[in-house]
């Protein structure tokens, strides 16, 4: 994509701020997904880095309206249809960076309807670290993690926190369906508070369908009869393979009924 935002500034200079962001990771970042030139889930992306802004000493400084300006300007700029956005907020020497970027979404229909691949990692989340629930520039670890996860031929990594419990993916938080229950891990297990998690949590509620939210073994997840991960861009993708076990995501499952009414519900 050609153009940049830079603190409300279309530029086709796509040179990076030499701030605490860019040398130290000092930072935060969401990622948006546009569909049909919409934005997705803008505020909730907003309340979110404006919040965990805060907790790192990183002061949002510019208002919901203006930002969501500077990411029409740079759809309209871009010509995207369908794509994605990335606000990074950074730490500056005297004020803060905004810049936002555009690029392709890689997660396709067909990629949707084939489903992804997942691995085990034997890397461990801290469940208690201070930063597992902030979506900080420094996604080093998880990068490392991932990389591994696609040598081996594999989509995604999911990790387990230091008491053995299912955490996350590097890049989605994870559900799976036993006997017609949907589980997903509670929050304290370290990992990141999805939106997408969020809006699948509700609305498997408003369908009146059993959810739990607990701590789950490595046995618990190998048992499933379906799993299912979230992010902002893929926002429910089906596993068709968990390290060795191979799950028929072709059959109509609990997973596509609740893709039908998440795209009802929220498109």
């Amino acid at each position: 994509m050609k153009y940049i935002s830079c603190n409300g500034i279309l530029t086709d200079n796509q040179l990076i701020p030499l701030d605490q962001g860019y040398l130290y990771g000092y930072g935060l970042f969401e990622t948006l997904k546009v569909k049909y030139n919409k934005i997705l889930f803008f505020n909730e992306h907003m309340d979110r880095i404006s919040k965990s802004s805060e907790k790192i000493g990183i002061k949002f400084h510019l208002e919901y309206s203006q930002v969501y300006t500077y990411c029409e300007e740079l759809i309209l700029a871009n010509k995207i249809n369908d794509g994605v956005l990335r606000i990074t907020c950074s730490k500056g020497d005297q004020e803060n960076n905004v810049i936002i970027t555009s690029r392709e979404n890689p997660y396709g229909e067909e990629m949707i309807l084939k489903g992804l691949s997942i691995m085990t990692s034997s890397a461990i989340r801290n469940e208690l670290s201070i930063l597992v629930d902030i979506k900080t520039n420094n996604y080093l670890e998880n990068l490392l993690i991932l990389n591994i996860a696609k040598e081996n031929g594999y989509n995604e990594a999911i990790l387990y926190n230091t008491k053995g419990f299912l955490s996350e993916g590097t890049m989605s938080n994870i559900f799976f369906v036993k006997d017609s229950v949907i589980f997903t891990p509670a929050l304290n297990n370290g990992l990141l508070s999805g939106i997408i998690r969020d809006k699948v949590i509700r609305l498997v509620k408003l369908l009146k369908l059993p959810i739990e939210e607990g701590y789950f073994t490595n046995e618990d997840l190998t048992c499933a009869d379906e799993i299912f991960i979230t992010n902002s861009l893929m926002e429910i993708m089906p596993v068709n393979l968990l390290d060795y076990k191979e799950f028929q995501i072709q059959n109509y499952t609990l997973t596509k009924y609740i893709m039908e009414h998440y795209r009802n519900y929220n498109y």
